[in-house]
């Protein structure tokens, strides 16, 4: 019985294994419970670790019959917490060594709702230029970042935090939903300011 249950523990690492480098991943840490969707389209970098129930779902094609030519692309040091949802249907760019915690969701793409007489489902994917954000970023548990996004390096998302439509500068941190700048770095007096 032990000997069938380890056997069958080394099967799931090997095929995990295999799997895993597609990737081309070096040196990298993902969950074996990670959900990884058109793996074709996501670049992950060596140093990169994701948790447990995470999914990152790279969109070919919505439910209205268009299709998308998508890129996730994780650098080098990138953190991503448990149960996260991150997905793209144009691009979605982490710099390097930025923290995502946990259940934070990442997505370039709405569902339309124009039509009133088709399920939102069934409906066209929007999605505009896509996300980035930038070197040594951190974002809090239960964030959202939705839509065209560009956060700059350095940046705090706070806890449960909407960042919706908008593009942050470096050093700044962000509060509230809708998400607004409450504080900035001040490279002259070295200090963190608050923005009122």
């Amino acid at each position: 019985m032990a000997n069938n249950i380890k056997r069958a523990k080394n099967l799931f690492f090997k095929i995990y294994n295999n799997s895993i480098r597609k990737f081309k991943i070096c040196k990298s840490g993902i969950s074996w419970n990670v959900k990884i969707t058109n793996p074709d389209n996501i670049y992950i970098s060596e140093g990169v670790n994701i948790g447990k129930m995470t999914w990152i779902y790279a969109i070919k094609g919505d439910n209205s019959g268009n299709v998308f030519s998508p890129l996730i692309e994780l650098n080098k040091g990138v953190e991503i917490g448990r149960m996260c949802h991150i997905t793209c249907s144009k691009r979605l760019v982490l710099d390097e060594n930025v923290f995502i915690t946990e259940r934070v969701l990442i997505t370039d793409s709405i569902h339309g709702y124009k039509d009133i007489d088709t399920p939102i489902y069934y409906q066209p994917l929007i999605s505009k230029n896509g996300i980035h954000i930038g070197s040594g970023t951190w974002v809090g548990n239960g964030a959202s970042i939705v839509g065209n996004v560009t956060i700059g390096k350095g940046c705090v998302i706070s806890t449960n935090s909407v960042v919706a439509n908008m593009d942050i500068p470096d050093y700044c941190v962000v509060s509230g939903n809708p998400a607004k700048i409450v504080k900035k770095y001040n490279q002259t007096t070295k200090e963190w300011e608050t923005v009122k």
